[in-house]
């Protein structure tokens, strides 16, 4: 084994040429990553912020030569016969003007008349479960009216009725009973729901319109 000869406190003591090399080795480890580190800081420093737009990168981290002034600017359109990827696809699109009319927007009284469902008769069935009742949108005819309230859920239910002339309840009543209730309905809108906990903020609710102009009647 080969030795070198170190002097210390006034004697000279062997070292292992192997040492050396390791513990040469391990200074330039270390400078190598002091330097490394020192460059990265110096290039975020210039390039502070990375774009926020998914998959895009700045150009110096792609080792692209960075163009001053480039930030903000809008990418330039695609040339006829090249596909737009990512975000410039996104962009490329909300730039071309439409040359279709948009979609018709139904009016107000389609929208009203969707999902009703019309009862021209005395007798109006409503079957409730969790946590909603069937039909959810009524139009029914005034005057006097049965619900015929079928629970076909899982737990007990109660059934209240508010509106123009009317605040009536029908007793809690549980799965797999029928019950009847019976009211007087004006012309106007009614608020059908379940009070019981808290049915009625979970969605079991429905609405009633009492109105002697039914759709073919």
């Amino acid at each position: 084994m080969t030795f070198a000869r170190v002097s210390s406190a006034n004697r000279t003591v062997p070292v292992p040429f192997s040492k050396l090399a390791t513990l040469a080795a391990s200074v330039a480890m270390v400078a190598l990553t002091v330097a490394l580190i020192g460059w990265m800081i110096a290039r975020v420093a210039e390039h502070p912020g990375v774009p926020r737009e998914v998959g895009e990168l700045p150009r110096w981290f792609a080792s692209e030569p960075a163009v001053r002034g480039a930030l903000g600017r809008a990418p330039a359109p695609a040339e006829a016969g090249t596909v737009a990827h990512g975000h410039e696809a996104a962009a490329a699109i909300a730039s071309i003007k439409p040359g279709a009319p948009a979609a018709r927007v139904p009016s107000s009284k389609a929208a009203a008349d969707d999902g009703f469902v019309e009862v021209a008769g005395a007798r109006i069935e409503i079957a409730l479960s969790e946590y909603k009742m069937k039909p959810d949108k009524i139009r029914a005819k005034p005057g006097a009216v049965t619900f015929v309230l079928s629970n076909v859920g899982r737990f007990a239910h109660d059934f209240h009725i508010e509106g123009p002339g009317v605040d009536a309840y029908a007793a809690k009543f549980s799965p797999g009973r029928t019950v009847h209730l019976e009211v007087t309905l004006q012309e106007g809108e009614y608020k059908i729901s379940c009070p019981l906990s808290n049915h009625d903020q979970r969605g079991m609710n429905i609405t009633l319109v009492a109105t002697s102009k039914l759709a073919g009647k």
